[in-house]
């Protein structure tokens, strides 16, 4: 219990630790957009060369769910899916890699330091690169179609997602959320109010943005012009973590996901997934496994990892559980991918804690 005390007040100390006090501005105030980037030309880029990938442990068989486990991806980071394979972000190695169906990486793109969050647009694939506050667009090829600065200084890209026409990009350690258009120009910036919020988490209810600090017991909902349409608190409790008596705030919201009628929020330290209607009323609260740190919608549940537990939780649209399945050490980001032509769905799971790749296949 103490070792578990200890990582998360570790976790918690470095996500809001900053050596600068931020003015607190209201939350519906635009930053003015920067000006159109221009992206620096580079050499031509070429694929690195694949490393060799092989399972860690032999594949299991859990009530009808196929649980494999693969190696050789050196820091994964986030994952996203193109219609046809898996992309993970490489974060030490200063890229991302595409796999195939099988597990095998098929190709490997270099893009900028440190990249971590990933989306894809239904055309290109995203990428932000966390150490160097930008974000690289890549064709499915790999070719580099530009890279975009977000904001000013160090902003550290968290998290991404697509409305359909352009991408937003969550800036954690710049405490603002960034509309970029297809092109990489940054059409809107919004601060986030507060000593340091640090917004971690992004989705998209077809209508509005959905976004999660971890600093923060709300949630916030912002129209596609950057309005504030409200802020809704989550997970607020006051909870003794190892004889220290702490009123978490929520610390924090770490994960959205948008099923199509509600938002789910993941709050770490308390161990709970929130459902929200999209006006912001809390429908449900539901404890899941340890430290939840990813969600992701498959189209009919939704599935959460939980980072201490080693294990990942698919939930019923009404919050019962279905299911709990071991993975590796330390799951994070979730990428669900549907039913194909002779493929079953599956879900894909980056293992932080051992730098692996999981994939369970549904039954």
């Amino acid at each position: 219990m103490l070792a578990v005390v200890v990582m998360t007040l570790a976790l918690v100390d470095a996500a809001c630790r900053s050596d600068e006090v931020i003015p607190p501005m209201a939350p519906d105030t635009p930053i003015p957009a920067t000006s159109t980037p221009v992206p620096t030309p580079r050499p031509t880029r070429v694929p690195r060369p694949t490393p060799t990938q092989v399972p860690v442990l032999p594949p299991v068989t859990i009530d009808g769910y196929l649980i494999e486990t693969f190696a050789g991806i050196q820091t994964p980071g986030d994952l996203a899916f193109d219609g046809e394979n898996v992309w993970v972000a490489i974060v030490g190695d200063n890229a991302v890699s595409k796999l195939d169906d099988d597990g095998k990486i098929i190709a490997t793109y270099p893009v900028g330091v440190a990249p971590r969050p990933i989306a894809f647009d239904g055309e290109f694939m995203w990428v932000g690169n966390n150490a160097v506050s930008s974000v690289t667009k890549l064709a499915l090829d790999g070719e580099e179609i530009g890279t975009y600065p977000v904001g000013g200084g160090y902003t550290s890209p968290a998290a991404m997602v697509d409305d359909g026409t352009n991408m937003w990009v969550v800036a954690s350690w710049g405490n603002s959320l960034h509309k970029l258009a297809p092109g990489g120009e940054d059409l809107l910036s919004i601060a986030i109010p507060g000593n340091h919020p640090s917004p971690w988490a992004v989705t998209f209810d077809g209508d509005a943005i959905w976004l999660a600090s971890l600093n923060l017991h709300t949630v916030d909902k912002i129209s596609l012009d950057g309005e504030v349409l409200g802020s809704f608190p989550v997970g607020k409790r006051n909870v003794d973590y190892g004889g220290i008596g702490t009123d978490t705030g929520g610390q924090g919201p770490t994960a959205l996901a948008f099923d199509g009628t509600a938002v789910w929020v993941a709050s770490n330290w308390l161990d709970l997934v929130t459902l929200l209607s999209t006006d912001g009323e809390i429908l449900k609260e539901i404890t899941v496994g340890a430290w939840p740190s990813g969600l992701v919608f498959d189209g009919e549940t939704v599935w959460v990892s939980n980072f201490v537990d080693d294990t990942v939780t698919r939930l019923g649209l009404d919050g019962e559980e279905v299911i709990t399945l071991p993975v590796g050490k330390g799951p994070v980001s979730m990428v669900a991918v549907p039913v194909r032509p002779g493929r079953n769905a599956s879900l894909w799971v980056v293992n932080t804690s051992e730098t692996t790749v999981s994939k369970i296949t549904l039954p």
